[in-house]
């Protein structure tokens, strides 16, 4: 807010203080203004709180000493050391984030707890309890890690000693994570005019900043990126907002099925296109890479590019598989035997093929990453690289598993690092592929199915699996690094 200190009445110490006063205009002290042009800040560092702020819920943390949670080490048979931390309740786990040391994950779906361990040896440094079950992937920026509980709190807590900053209720269910950028935090909620919204708060406070309505839930997290906020609901329209306004500069509804990315003035998400021909299921279905005119939300191509046939979007084949029965009962484990109307889970049936809550809270779609006019995406199976300026398929590799499997997507979406792709299987490996041809170039075995995007920081790969173990190993490629959460950063929209 602008300051009304300004009176030229005032006399001559008030106009010695009148540069001084410019220059806290708009900032509020010990904090950091986000200059939306640049993405640079200025300021006094953020006050990192020596007891827990109030904010309610009756959280507490707990020192790692008193949690009785041992680390397994291991050598693979490519020769990369390594720890795995199985995390009580053997729940499904997401994307972890890395910063200051540590590593931060959720107990899973349907727990209370957050973790935070020693990012070498897998010590646990602290443990956060949640006044709501269902951590999603965390985030990290500025001394703060940030997620929401399905179930149904905002929360930001200090880095190094888990100690609450600041905590909201929002809405039941919250199946997105929140997204960082600046001084803000972005996150979306039902609310109780029984529609969605897309929010913007201070990162330090929970200030509302502005608040938008939406036509639904976010798939994944909404993406920030040059001073604008993009988010895909579950029915398939993007929209673009102004970061610092909130004002709507367009929304496009095109069956979009991921989180969009952003590179050099376009927009890419993968899309869902209905076919002309039709099996015993209906409408065959069919999914592509869309580029959008970043100014209008206009697609560019008239084809898809890498377009296939795409029976994992449509419900009718995922009901059918093991992997939606384990969703039906993580759901009716807490409490989501039938979920509350406010959901809109028929969106992400009709358009994701998945339509429950811990479904919804897992998807992450066919995202893609683009680096150096390249992108690399997942195809269910497959993994794909394409010109982003012809829309021509580079390379495909296709994915082979071992025995059975549960059902679901096979692999992750990439992970981008050092000229490398990393990506995590359903059937429990970790694959490690050369950008440039898509040959791999390794792959570990961790055992247990992999449904979160793998992070990658100064060599070591760090992964979350649906049965509850954190896994970590050091390759040993230092140079591979910058992938320090799902998306890359805490706006999503790495390595740009």
């Amino acid at each position: 807010m602008r300051r009304a200190y300004l009176f030229w009445v005032a006399g001559l110490a008030l106009v010695l203080l009148c540069p001084m006063l410019a220059l806290s205009d708009g900032m509020d002290a010990g904090k950091k203004e986000y200059i939306q042009e640049t993405g640079d800040y200025y300021g006094e560092d953020p006050y990192y709180p020596e007891e827990p702020m109030d904010g309610g819920g009756g959280e507490t943390v707990i020192p790692g000493s008193e949690l009785d949670i041992g680390v397994e080490t291991f050598t693979t048979e490519n020769g990369f050391d390594g720890w795995r931390v199985v995390i009580p309740g053997g729940r499904p786990l997401a994307t972890p984030a890395v910063g200051e040391g540590l590593v931060y994950i959720g107990g899973g779906f349907g727990s209370y707890e957050f973790y935070a361990f020693d990012d070498q040896n897998g010590r646990a440094e602290w443990m956060f309890q949640a006044g709501d079950d269902g951590p999603t992937a965390a985030i990290y920026s500025q001394g703060r890690v940030a997620f929401n509980t399905e179930s149904c709190i905002l929360y930001v807590l200090d880095a190094q000693r888990g100690h609450k900053v600041w905590g909201e209720w929002l809405g039941d269910p919250l199946m997105a994570q929140p997204a960082i950028q600046g001084d803000c935090i972005y996150m979306t909620y039902p609310g109780n005019d029984g529609g969605h919204h897309l929010t913007c708060r201070r990162l330090e406070t929970g200030e509302t900043v502005w608040d938008q309505p939406i036509i639904g839930e976010v798939i994944t997290a909404p993406v920030v990126a040059d001073g604008s906020v993009y988010a895909a609901c579950l029915e398939g329209t993007v929209y673009r907002f102004d970061a610092r306004s909130g004002e709507v500069v367009w929304k496009e509804q095109m069956n979009a099925t991921c989180a969009p990315f952003i590179y050099g003035g376009r927009v890419y998400v993968s899309q869902r296109e209905e076919g002309e021909e039709t099996d015993e299921y209906g409408q065959v279905q069919y999914e592509g890479l869309a580029r959008l005119d970043n100014s209008s939300g206009d697609r560019e191509n008239d084809d898809l590019w890498q377009r296939r046939k795409a029976d994992y979007l449509r419900y009718e084949v995922n009901a059918r598989s093991a992997y939606a029965g384990e969703q039906i009962a993580a759901d009716s484990a807490v409490g989501f035997s039938s979920a509350p109307s406010s959901a809109k889970l028929e969106q992400g049936q009709a358009n994701l093929g998945w339509g429950n809550v811990s479904g919804i809270w897992a998807y992450q779609g066919s995202r893609p990453v683009v680096v150096d006019g390249l992108s690399y995406s997942t195809a269910h199976d497959v993994l794909v690289c394409t010109d982003v300026e012809t829309g021509k398929v580079i390379y495909e590799v296709a994915y082979q598993p071992e025995g059975e499997v549960l059902g679901g997507r096979m692999l992750t979406p990439p992970s981008w690092a050092g000229e490398r792709l990393y990506v995590g299987t359903e059937d429990g490996y970790v694959l490690c592929y050369r950008a440039s041809d898509g040959s791999e170039m390794w792959r570990v075995k961790v055992g247990e199915p992999i449904r979160f995007q793998p992070v990658v920081v100064e060599g070591w790969v760090y992964v979350g699996t649906d049965r509850g173990s954190l896994v970590a190993f050091d390759t040993g490629d230092y140079w591979a690094d910058g992938w320090a959460m799902w998306g890359g950063d805490a706006a999503h929209n790495a390595p740009n």
